[in-house]
């Protein structure tokens, strides 16, 4: 009878503790996994916000610089006895009575001499420098100094020969060609900047014929500043 008490006792004991440990270890892993369901639930809001395509803000746009256009333009300058003037503002020639009187222009042409409204020419601040062995896209800035006008001596684009725009390559030819590493920085007539590139002197420059046509591409900067 004794032996039974005992055995019952003792397996009273060993059920107790099996259910204790039981609750012990359940309870136990529902700390866990309630930990864990947690730290995944923030290690997911952080991947959210570092992964890019769930951000709800704009990329950063970044401004490329942008030059100013170049324009080619082809005039009709045959006239030997009158000029015919072109703007800067308006890219186009212009009608002039009276030149020396009037700010509407600001380069003037007549076969090969070219002209520019300041100094003797126009009431304007026109004004020129010759830049050399350079090209038209190197030049991105106007120079501060070295400008010229046009006086009584000489025309501020000289109009000869290697001393301007052009080249006289003399007989049996006769051609003028255009000196191709030469650039002119223009102070127009109010004062703005644009860089000019003289490219041809005949209505076909290919085959050389009909002369006095001169093409001339440019950048006209209309802000005042110096930068191209």
């Amino acid at each position: 009878m004794d032996r039974i008490k005992d055995y019952l006792n003792w397996n009273i004991v060993i059920w107790f503790m099996l259910f204790v440990g039981v609750f012990i270890f359940f309870g136990c892993v529902s700390v866990d996994e309630s930990e864990v369901e947690k730290i995944l639930a923030d290690a997911d809001a952080t991947d959210k916000m570092s992964d890019p395509s769930t951000t709800t803000e704009d990329p950063t746009q970044i401004d490329e610089p942008v030059g100013l256009e170049t324009l080619t333009f082809t005039i009709d300058a045959t006239n030997r006895e009158e000029w015919t003037y072109f703007s800067f503002d308006t890219g186009d020639v212009v009608e002039v009575a009276d030149a020396v009187n009037s700010e509407e222009w600001d380069i003037g042409f007549q076969r090969t001499q070219v002209k520019l409204n300041g100094g003797i020419s126009g009431p304007g601040m026109g004004s020129a420098v010759m830049l050399t062995d350079t090209t038209f896209e190197d030049v991105t800035v106007a120079p501060e100094d070295g400008y010229r006008a046009d006086t009584e001596d000489t025309l501020a684009i000289v109009p000869q020969s290697e001393k301007g725009w052009y080249i006289y390559t003399g007989p049996p030819t006769h051609w003028i060609l255009p000196l191709e590493d030469r650039v002119f920085v223009i102070k127009a007539a109010d004062g703005t900047f644009a860089k000019v590139r003289f490219v041809g002197y005949y209505k076909d420059n290919e085959n050389k014929q009909d002369s006095g046509f001169v093409t001339f591409e440019y950048a006209h900067q209309p802000d005042g500043s110096r930068k191209f």
